[in-house]
């Protein structure tokens, strides 16, 4: 190997690693705070050193000054921090559902320590998080993203990334899924609430002695917590249809990269 095609090597890794590194610092599973830095790291390192040799046949460095080098870094961290988040939206949903039925059930005053934010997060927006989680990596969810990008290095070139408005648009645009799908995951148990509602109304209107304020408080909970039950089942399916929407929108993204 001549110097020039080693310098060209390590010059296509480093850039490689940078990318890689945004991308485990914001996407799923593997953005998580009990990991830490040197496992992410590592892993960052590792893939970047698979793909390497099919960076050496497909790619040359550009030749750039310290400066252009240095954007082209920042660029790389953008790109893949940018993609994880494509992904990482798919837990802001199953959050954003999860607080809406524990606020409708009673719940939303009962929190929990969430390791991977290192806040207090309700009950019933951790156990949505943490099953959507355990499905995720059931249904091999980590290998998809990963595959995906791997993908980005064909679809945009080390340096070929043009950053534009259009691209921020898209980003912007996409994250206000996480308002549209939590409130659709959420809405079977809402609209059991509300029924409910309207009919413990009705009743006290016709039995005033009754103290219906401890009776819908029972209620609601065992209503929503029988709805749950029933959606459970089609958690995969919900989380399958999300990450599929993520992977559509990570592919346009690349798309306008170029």
């Amino acid at each position: 190997m001549t110097e020039a095609a080693f310098l060209n090597a390590v010059g296509l890794f480093l850039i490689g690693l940078v990318r890689f590194s945004g991308f485990f610092l914001n996407t799923p599973v593997f953005a998580e705070s009990f990991i830490p830095m040197r496992v992410k790291a590592g892993l960052s390192a590792l893939c970047a050193l698979i793909i390497l040799p099919h960076l050496i046949q497909t790619q040359t460095l550009p030749q750039l000054s310290v400066l252009e080098y240095g954007v082209m870094a920042i660029k790389e961290l953008t790109l893949g921090f940018s993609l994880g988040f494509m992904v990482m939206i798919v837990n802001g949903i199953l959050r954003l559902a999860g607080g809406i039925v524990g606020m409708q059930i009673g719940f939303s005053f009962v929190q929990v320590a969430d390791p991977s934010s290192n806040q207090g997060l309700g009950i019933v927006s951790e156990f949505f998080q943490l099953s959507g989680t355990m499905i995720f990596l059931m249904i091999g969810g980590h290998l998809i993203i990963l595959e995906a990008f791997f993908k980005s290095f064909d679809m945009v070139p080390l340096a070929g990334m043009i950053l534009s408005g259009s691209i921020v648009e898209e980003i912007i645009l996409y994250s206000r899924m996480i308002f549209v799908c939590g409130l659709q995951i959420s809405m079977p148990v809402v609209a059991v609430i509300l029924f409910g509602d309207v009919a413990l109304g009705i009743i006290a209107r016709t039995v005033p002695k009754m103290n219906i304020f401890q009776l819908g408080f029972s209620l609601k909970i065992i209503g929503g917590l029988a709805v749950m039950m029933v959606m459970m089942p089609f958690l995969e399916d919900i989380t399958k249809f999300l990450l599929n929407l993520s992977l559509e929108k990570v592919y346009l993204l690349l798309s306008r990269m170029t």
